[in-house]
């Protein structure tokens, strides 16, 4: 055989043993991916916190941050009394929560934004009505 042809057989199959490695290569390599929310980060920073609503007579929700999540821990009205939550989930950066009135309506309620003393929030009830709402920070 030619030593030119030797030469580009092997010059050959040498880039496609090289291309072979760097494909099965690239399944091992790891890519950059978004951080998972670790170290008891908050990913809505100024969340937590005690919220009244000013569209109710007193009512006002308790936010913590635990075990990686925001949850509602109370949402109490001082003239009716007691813990009205019912449900409170985090999920895809929103914190959604039901809260039921004592013979009246339930309420969902939903984050939109945290701005300084500010929740703006949406909400609807089994009653068939919705609206925002913006929250103010407690003390």
């Amino acid at each position: 055989m030619d030593i030119r042809k030797k030469f580009w057989l092997v010059s050959i199959a040498t880039v496609l043993g090289l291309v072979l490695i760097a494909c099965s290569c690239s399944s091992i390599i790891p890519t950059p991916t978004a951080a998972p929310q670790t170290g008891g980060q908050e990913p809505m920073p100024g969340l937590a916190g005690k919220w009244l609503d000013p569209d109710t007579s007193g009512t006002y929700h308790v936010i913590a941050w635990q075990n990686g999540e925001y949850v509602v821990t109370a949402t109490t009205n001082p003239s009716r009394g007691g813990n009205e939550v019912t449900s409170s989930s985090w999920a895809n950066g929103k914190l959604t929560w039901v809260y039921c009135v004592p013979n009246g309506a339930c309420v969902t309620t939903v984050t939109v934004s945290v701005n300084g003393d500010n929740l703006d929030t949406t909400w609807t009830n089994d009653q068939g009505l919705s609206g925002s709402t913006t929250m103010t920070r407690m003390p």
